[in-house]
């Protein structure tokens, strides 16, 4: 017996907590979430496999955190685990952003309040910065994950067949339906290929929250109308 290499241990224990595409979306977006985001745009190309963008209008990371952002275990929710009787966020374990990391190529672009401007930062597979420019986005945060399951084929050739990517949209459309439910005053904006498939959903009063640009199928069973503009 031997012990595996720390890259190798970094890769199959962030593949145990980012599964699909839907969970990297799940991820972000509950960090979105508890952020204070009240508007939350997600764009995905290729079914995500190729790019996976989040982007919101929360408190933004504090340049005094941006270190360890994407460092595993790392993490301003809990300090111990007591904390977690008092937990008040859909994230604590520091490990969403480290685990995608591990698994694709993590551009973040991040603004608060106190910042004169945004700072885009790129991310090693260890989650620490290697580069960072300044950039013209508005207060929040962008995650941007580039080629999901670059280094893991066996998980990306599980959606080789358009039936399994199509069935992982709508999962991923169902989400986002469900935290537009329960979060009444956030709205959510969701695109996929839209230099190839652009279609525009009518806001209607019990669903104002969402926008999606993909199914119209799926959006009209949901909304029971015709909304399509």
């Amino acid at each position: 017996m031997h012990h595996l290499p720390q890259s190798t241990i970094r890769l199959l224990s962030s593949s145990q907590v980012i599964t699909s595409v839907v969970s990297v979306v799940k991820e972000l977006l509950e960090n979105a979430l508890d952020a204070s985001a009240t508007s939350i745009d997600i764009k995905l190309e290729n079914f995500g496999f190729d790019k996976i963008e989040v982007r919101d209008n929360g408190d933004g990371i504090k340049a005094a955190d941006t270190p360890v952002m994407g460092v595993k275990h790392y993490t301003s929710k809990i300090d111990t685990h007591e904390d977690l009787e008092r937990l008040e966020t859909y994230g604590f374990r520091g490990e969403a952003l480290g685990s995608i990391c591990s698994l694709a190529e993590v551009h973040i672009t991040t603004k608060t309040s106190a910042d004169e401007f945004s700072t885009q930062y790129i991310l090693d597979s260890s989650g620490h910065i290697v580069s960072q420019r300044p950039s013209h986005l508005g207060q929040g945060t962008t995650v941007c994950v580039l080629k999901l399951f670059k280094n893991l084929p066996v998980r990306k050739q599980f959606y080789s067949s358009t039936k399994k990517c199509k069935e992982e949209l709508r999962r991923i459309q169902a989400l986002l339906m469900a935290y537009g439910i329960i979060k009444p005053d956030l709205r959510i904006g969701f695109i996929h290929n839209k230099e190839k498939t652009k279609k525009n959903f009518f806001p209607i009063p019990c669903f104002h929250f969402l926008d999606f640009s993909h199914d119209a199928t799926f959006y009209q069973k949901l909304c029971c109308g015709p909304w399509i503009i």
